[in-house]
């Protein structure tokens, strides 16, 4: 009998364990990729050789994208996304095509005008890429060093005289005929770096090779001017200056990535790639930014600065030129030798 007791006991206890643990609340293993980001892309490249530098979208289905190489461009238009290109270069004047050194800026402005810069040349076509003519004021062709469109697809571009007062033009999206916005005072420095982004050209001016020392914005509703010196970047040299509220981000070619307040004319401390990766282009998407170069992507999308791209520097082979956003979470990416995807950060 006492030896039943003592069994009964120690029955009567397991189970009682058994019941606790079956009731206590399991917590949740902890996620270690919670803050991993990676690119998930679909590619839509160009069948090219040569270098995608610029490309401007008019919708996500309608890309206009201009390739490099050698001296030369290729023009390229897509109707579906990048699912398929077609080669629209036959219409550009060989003459004007020869020893181009930089493409500047790439717009889609309708269906049916296009414009881009490359060499301080502004090249504007009316009929879909058919045909192609130089921005000129009736006798002399004009140095434009960068140009962007409107809400209503009007062209806002700036001259880039070194030896006299630059100003800004207008002209409607499908008309040669500009107007002049207004003058900038004369500096005797050539501008290089413009976008024009939330009604506000920005651009910046130069005092040596290595670093930018005022941004000027110009508000496109209001006509005014505004200079605002600022902070060298750290002896780097900006690619894209992207208005985005009361700052500017300032993506640097070699790992710099600093914000300039519009109020207080400062930088914050940079953000410099730890493998010194050139940088080539950036955007604003909202709640956060992106630059991307060569072999990167970077973003602070949740908060600090990470590659997003590939973690191994060293066997990343794609070279990555321009980035810009189709909405809040896709984005399209070109890059050398026809590399041309749809992207998104997650």
């Amino acid at each position: 009998m006492p030896f039943r007791i003592v069994k009964s006991k120690s029955i009567l206890l397991y189970f009682l364990i058994l019941v606790a643990f079956s009731c206590k609340k399991e917590e949740p293993a902890p996620d270690l990729n919670k803050d991993k980001l990676v690119v998930t892309k679909s590619n839509r490249n160009i069948n090219t050789d040569y270098n995608i530098m610029g490309f401007d979208t008019y919708d996500e289905n309608h890309i206009f994208a201009v390739g490099y190489k050698g001296g030369q461009v290729k023009l390229f238009l897509s109707s579906n996304g990048g699912s398929s290109w077609n080669d629209i270069t036959s219409s550009f004047n060989s003459a004007w095509n020869q020893e181009i050194r930089m493409v500047q800026s790439v717009l889609y402005l309708d269906l049916n005008c296009l414009a881009f810069i490359a060499e301080n040349r502004l090249y504007r076509s009316y009929n879909g890429g058919n045909s192609w003519s130089i921005t000129n004021n009736g006798f002399q062709e004009l140095p434009i060093f960068c140009a962007g469109k409107t809400e209503d697809s009007s062209l806002i571009f700036v001259e880039n005289f070194s030896s006299m007062p630059n100003r800004v033009l207008k002209s409607s999206y499908d008309s040669p005929v500009f107007s002049v916005v207004t003058t900038l005072p004369n500096f005797h420095r050539e501008f290089e770096v413009g976008r024009l982004d939330e009604d506000h050209f920005i651009f910046l001016d130069y005092e040596d090779d290595y670093y930018y020392d005022r941004i000027h914005q110009f508000n496109t509703i209001t006509n005014e001017v505004k200079l605002i010196p600022i902070i060298a970047t750290g002896y780097d040299y900006p690619v894209e200056a992207i208005k985005a509220g009361e700052r500017i981000f300032l993506v640097g070619r070699y790992g710099n990535l600093d914000f300039a307040s519009l109020n207080q004319n400062l930088l914050t401390p940079p953000f410099t790639h730890p493998y010194n990766l050139n940088y080539c282009s950036g955007e604003n998407m909202g709640n956060y930014f992106i630059a991307v170069g060569e072999q990167v992507i970077t973003t602070n999308k949740t908060g600090d600065w990470k590659n997003v791209f590939n973690s191994d520097y060293t066997k990343q082979k794609d070279i990555l030129r321009k980035i810009k956003k189709i909405n809040q979470d896709y984005f399209y990416v070109s890059g050398d030798k026809g590399l041309f995807f749809k992207g998104q950060i997650k």
